[in-house]
């Protein structure tokens, strides 16, 4: 019988069509776990993300998704609900001959890609870095992205510009703030006073600018780390009779949507992540290992793009 499921030689027209008709007639279907262990893989993918019910991660969601149909491989996705120790205990059950390999997107810590790189026999990591580790991962020039950000606010004659930073545990965050504080150096601006600590959603973001007006201390223009905190800005602006980019400029980053329904925001100035291509290269790179377990690691860098939108 497996001559005929496999599509093998060795069996006469005959016997084959006699076997394909019991198989038809009794819906049989392999198990998948006894050929597993035949062929030592599972072509299955598991994915580990912070959620699985945000709109800013469905592209990538997506590209993984297709890429692996392409690729004839099922995907298994687990949402570590921004808790490491649930991502851990995923790595774990991955790990165990589950799957042929793991792709994990982003992480507050770094321990989460140590036990991949330790466990899995293959992975790809999206969205993070460990220095001085080689191995398969897809990345955002987050430094240049913010670098461009910032110069596109300065070049619109603004000087008085603040940066709401992300969430600092992240290596996304560090890199857009670095790129902030060096266009700002490149263009001799103080930043004194211009890094405001965030994390990346519209709650802490409506806060901190509710605080500032009331202090009077509304700057020209601000970068953020991220579009959600930009949604957070705008609500707050709103409730004060204030709008972008009439009394202060925005750009954020992602190319994210708002987790409000009830105030129509306008549209976003922001680098715009290829989050879907991402997906789709994770995929690629963890494939390409699991079927050439000598082929080199490889790192894949992309590029933001500024999308002109009416905030600034």
């Amino acid at each position: 019988m497996s001559r005929v499921l496999n599509n093998r030689s060795g069996v006469s027209p005959e016997n084959r069509a006699k076997i394909l008709a019991i198989i038809k007639k009794h819906n049989y279907v392999p198990n998948a776990i006894a050929r597993s262990l035949v062929t030592q893989r599972t072509a299955t993918i598991g994915v580990v993300m912070d959620t699985l019910t945000e709109a800013y991660f469905f592209d990538v969601i997506s590209g993984i998704q297709n890429m692996a149909e392409d690729y004839d491989y099922n995907v298994v996705f687990c949402s570590g609900s921004n808790d490491a120790k649930i991502k851990l205990k995923y790595i774990d059950y991955f790990s165990q001959g589950r799957v042929d390999g793991v792709i994990a997107h982003g992480c507050r810590s770094q321990e989460l890609f140590i036990e991949i790189i330790e466990k899995a026999s293959h992975y790809v990591i999206v969205e993070g870095d460990i220095p001085g580790k080689v191995f398969n991962k897809v990345l955002v020039n987050n430094f240049e992205g913010a670098y461009r950000a910032t110069s596109h606010l300065i070049k619109l004659g603004h000087r008085d510009i603040v940066h709401m930073a992300g969430d600092m545990e992240y290596n996304v965050s560090a890199d857009r703030l670095s790129g902030f504080l060096r266009a700002m150096q490149d263009h001799s601006l103080s930043v004194e006073n211009a890094v405001i600590d965030s994390d990346f959603s519209e709650t802490t973001a409506y806060n901190i600018m509710n605080d500032l007006i009331s202090r009077g201390r509304l700057p020209e223009a601000c970068f953020a780390a991220a579009d959600k905190s930009i949604y957070g800005i705008l609500r707050a602006l709103s409730e004060h009779g204030l709008s972008a980019p009439k009394d202060i400029a925005l750009i954020g980053f992602d190319g994210d949507v708002s987790d409000s329904r009830d105030m129509v925001f306008p549209k976003l100035t922001t680098m715009r992540q290829p989050l879907y291509e991402m997906g789709k290269e994770a995929v690629r790179l963890l494939v390409r290992s699991i079927e050439d377990p000598q082929a080199k690691p490889i790192a894949t860098v992309f590029n933001t793009e500024l999308v002109l939108g009416e905030t600034c």
